[in-house]
């Protein structure tokens, strides 16, 4: 019996390391990486091509099987990835059952529920073919799983989200204001473009954020000075979310580099790492989302700099 639950652990623990291993782990890791990589990849591209109807119907058994192909393997991905959560080093001190619940209200967890779950009842229940469709091109969002990337992403919006938020309040102040002037000066003369104030939010957000499709244009010569004004205005407004985003992501890397450093020249102390110490700085750069290389790189010359600051007689 202890046997069989020691067994039961291994085989759990082997799970989780082959499915929530990063890219550069094990050779089976590689592949069952880049395979289930490549299974989103082709569902998304098969769901996409199924929205032309002369090649779904020539194409329909193929894209059928492909679909239950997928939405097999995903469900049994789902439900390995459930079952060896409780590995994660963040659930270790709560039950197995607090953990697995834990786990599956986190955002990647409902992504992978959200994925395979319309489909199952949609088994018993009818369900629009679009709604169906567009969960289907929604599995992109699977990928978060294998490039740890996005992480770095969504961690540069959560930190510099008061300032995204401010400029995008700004955006949105100006278009209201925007669409209600080109309707005060515009609105008599062309009610089909600019006879509301709704109905001129469509010329203020594309004139706002681009230089307008040409589709709704003023006529008048105080419409035309204020459309001027605004696309400057626009031009402007549009680049400083992205200029401070692109800010953010290097203030970002910057830091994490920073503390990884900071730890190396820690460990360093002694003058050499022994392989707990750097397993322990490879499990820190993994969650810093740095790779292995960078993290040799940094004590390589972590190690010179120490190196070039001693006394070459008494090592001091």
């Amino acid at each position: 019996m202890f046997d069989q639950q020691n067994e039961t652990v291994n085989l759990r623990y082997r799970t989780y390391q082959l499915l929530e291993s990063e890219t550069g782990g094990s050779l089976t890791a590689k592949i069952i990486t880049w395979l289930l990589i490549l299974l989103i990849v082709v569902n998304v591209m098969a769901a996409i091509l199924a929205t032309e109807q002369d090649f779904y119907h020539s194409y329909k058994n193929a894209l059928i099987l492909i679909e239950l192909i997928s939405l097999s393997l995903f469900c049994f991905e789902y439900l390995c990835r459930v079952w060896c959560c409780v590995e994660a080093e963040e659930y270790q001190k709560l039950s197995h059952f607090k953990a697995r619940l834990k786990y599956i209200f986190t955002p990647i967890a409902l992504i992978d529920l959200i994925s395979v779950l319309p489909f199952v009842i949609a088994m018993f229940f009818a369900m629009d073919l679009r709604a169906l469709r567009l969960i289907r091109v929604l599995r992109l969002l699977k990928l978060t799983h294998y490039f740890k990337g996005f992480n770095i992403f969504v961690s540069v919006m959560i930190k510099d989200s008061k300032s995204i938020i401010a400029a995008m309040l700004v955006m949105l102040f100006l278009v209201i204001i925007a669409a209600s002037l080109m309707h005060t000066i515009e609105g008599t003369i062309q009610p089909e473009a600019f006879g509301s104030i709704i109905q001129s939010f469509w010329w203020a957000v594309v004139t706002m954020t681009t230089v307008g499709y040409g589709d709704v244009v003023p006529v008048t010569p105080i419409g035309k000075i204020i459309a001027t004004f605004i696309m400057f205005i626009g031009v402007v407004l549009v680049a400083l979310p992205a200029a401070m985003l692109a800010a953010r992501f290097s203030e970002e890397l910057r830091e994490r580099k920073e503390d990884l450093d900071s730890h190396i020249q820690g460990v360093l102390n002694d003058g050499y790492i022994d392989i707990n110490e750097y397993q322990t700085l490879a499990t820190l750069a993994e969650q810093l989302e740095i790779d292995p290389e960078e993290l040799q790189k940094s004590i390589a010359q972590i190690k010179q700099g120490q190196q070039s600051t001693k006394c070459p007689h008494c090592g001091k």
